[in-house]
Order: structure tokens, then sequence, then C-alpha cells
């Protein structure tokens, strides 16, 4: 999986730049119009079509227009009705229609070439490096412009050793996230802003006023900018402890939501960021050179994670009758992660180390 990277460097919203963006929107409502009416879904087909008016009547540099008949004909295909743009992102190419030398951002404008002084802030100053691939250039509500440069990178193959770590993360509702080492993510916070979201929306909802309605609206983004922060914090606290060449383990959770398990935990599941966290967790890994490894879910919860023998688990509490172990049920899950991808690994390399766990977690996880 290549690396991939987005900064959103702000820069000076110039007359230039913003006419560049209008016009941008105007052009691309004009070639998505002329491809569906016509069902052009070819870059080329409607290249020959539109882009004599996108130079002549939108005025758009010539990497431009080339840019605009690429996302129409990307927007149309993906369209069930015809695409309605209000206001869209300008598409620059390196180093065609943009370029940057040092701190330094020129790209095209309607009026040509436009330099730009940019402050990289130091948690994207290490993206820089790497390779830059086409980037948006787009305008906010309150009429700032913001460059969005887009990176890419392809990640360093490290082969496991036995020095390397096999970690197994259990993902859950009671805890966000459990570690095979002991670690625990608490979900309580989630759950509270949650319900207060819930009751505020079902109160906005049953009044149904302009007002309501409007606050609806704003509050729309809110907690999914919050799990996304959540996850983000979680997902790098969890990748930050490892190094290159260890190994990363989670179960596939597809078709999780398709069982049922009572109205209140298919809520719960329902309106879970599962597959955000375990593709943030994938991503931070990938980065690092970390592998990843994806298992099936069968019996991971029911299994010993000592004998490995079939038992029960109550209340979040695993008990095995066959061997006397006890466990939290959610790192005996982990664990059990941990083992199958062990044994799955073993099979394809001579020798990997066991999975990161510790005698002294047991007792830690039945005083936690």
């Amino acid at each position: 999986m290549v690396n991939r990277a987005v900064a959103k460097i702000k820069i000076v919203a110039t007359p230039e730049v913003v006419d560049t963006v209008r016009a941008y929107t105007k052009a691309l409502q004009f070639c998505v119009n002329v491809a569906w009416n016509n069902k052009i879904r070819n870059n080329v087909k409607l290249h020959h079509v539109v882009y004599g008016e996108l130079r002549s009547v939108h005025k758009l540099p010539a990497q431009l227009a080339v840019a605009c008949i690429k996302q129409a004909c990307g927007m149309v295909k993906k369209g069930k009705t015809k695409p309605v743009i209000k206001k869209a992102c300008v598409g620059y190419n390196f180093p065609r229609s943009a370029n940057l030398k040092g701190d330094v951002l020129a790209i095209r404008t309607l009026s040509g070439r436009q330099e730009f002084n940019i402050k990289i802030p130091d948690c994207y100053k290490e993206y820089f490096s790497w390779k830059i691939n086409e980037s948006l250039l787009r305008l906010d509500k309150k009429g700032r412009a913001f460059f969005l440069f887009t990176f890419s990178k392809e990640p360093e193959v490290v082969s496991l050793t036995t020095q390397n770590v096999v970690l197994g993360i259990d993902l859950g509702i009671k805890n966000l996230a459990v570690t095979s080492d002991g670690k625990f993510f608490n979900s309580s916070i989630v759950k509270q802003v949650k319900r207060r979201f819930k009751f505020l929306r079902s109160k906005l909802q049953a009044k149904g006023t302009r007002a309501a309605k409007h606050l609806l609206r704003e509050i729309s983004g809110r907690e999914t900018r919050f799990m996304a922060w959540y996850n983000h914090n979680i997902s790098k606290a969890i990748v930050s402890r490892f190094k290159a060449g260890d190994a990363i383990v989670m179960e596939n959770l597809k078709g999780i939501r398709k069982v049922w398990r009572g109205k209140r935990m298919n809520y719960w599941i329902s309106n879970w960021s599962f597959y955000q966290l375990q593709s943030f967790i994938q991503y931070k890994a990938a980065r690092k050179g970390i592998n990843m490894v994806v298992i099936r879910p069968s019996y991971t919860s029911k299994l010993c994670s000592k004998c490995g023998k079939l038992a029960s688990r109550n209340c979040g509490f695993f008990s095995c009758s066959h061997c006397g172990f006890s466990l939290n049920a959610d790192l005996n899950a982990a664990r059990n992660i941990a083992y199958l991808a062990h044994n799955m690994l073993d099979e394809r390399q001579a020798a990997v180390n066991q999975p990161h766990i510790s005698s002294r977690e047991a007792e830690a996880s039945l005083t936690g």
C-alpha cells in the first residue's frame, strides 16, 4: 500500500486566486453538463468537445482546463444524477501548473503565474520530502484560500525477524481498542459525546423550526470531527510504541452490522467507527514500515488464550472451565488475535517472535 498524506497550507486569497476558483467552478459545471447530456465518460472524447471553449470563453490556462475535464468525467462516472457544483477545488499538477521551491509556491491563475510565501507547520515538514501529486486550491466559507498538497511515498518493505513484536488489537464497544500487551482505550468519553449529540438531534428534530434546522446543519459535522480526532489519538498511541518490522494484527470486521444483537447493542455498533480506527492504524503503521495482518474474527472471543480451548465470557470477563484461567474478555481476545496471526506468519516465514504479552497482564486486567 502506497503511503499518502495531505498538507493543508493557508495562502493569501488574492483577487486573482478568487477569480480563478470562480471561473474554474463555472467551467467545471459546463464540462459536467456537456458530458452528462452527451453521455461522455471518457477524458479524451470530452477534451475534443469542450477544450476550445474552456480556453476562449472561461479563460482557463491549458493545464487547468485539462484538470477540469478530468475532474468532470470523474464526477459524471460516479453520479447517479447530474452533479450540481456550487463550489469547486482547482486541480494543480506539479510541475506543469504549480511549482514549489523552498517556501515559495507558484501557481497558475487566470492572470498568469502568481507566487506565495508559505509557512510549513512542523507536523507537515516530513511530507515535503515525498513525491507531490496533483494538488488542490480551494476557498472555504469565510473566503480564506488554502492549497492542499497531496503526497505519496512507497513504503519500506521490512521482514519479520525473531526480534520483532506481534501485537494483537481487539476493537469493541466498551473498549474502543485493547492490545495484547495490556493497553486499554476506554470508550466512556466517546459514549458521553454520542449520547449528548443524539439527545440534541432528537430535540431539534422534534422542534422543527427554521432555527432548529439551521442548528442541526451546524452541528452535523461536530460528532464526525470529534470521532476522527479521537481515533487519530488512539491510533497514534498504538503505532508510536512500535518500530519497523513489527506486526500489528486486527480482525476483519466486515459484516459486523448484519448480525442482530439486540436493539441497544445494534444501535452502538451501527454508529461506531470501527473501520475508521482500523484505517488510521493501518496507514500510520505503513508509514513506519510496520507489517499489517488481518485475520478472520471467528472464535477469538471464545477461545482461552492460555490452553486454546472453547470457554465462555460473561459481562466482559472470560473464564476457562478447562484450565481455570480467567482474564478480561477483551484482553483475552486481543491475545488470541496475536496468537492466530503468529501461527499464520510462522507458516510463511522461518521464525517469528512470540506475541507482545507479559505474565503481569492478567493480574493488571483483573484489578483494572
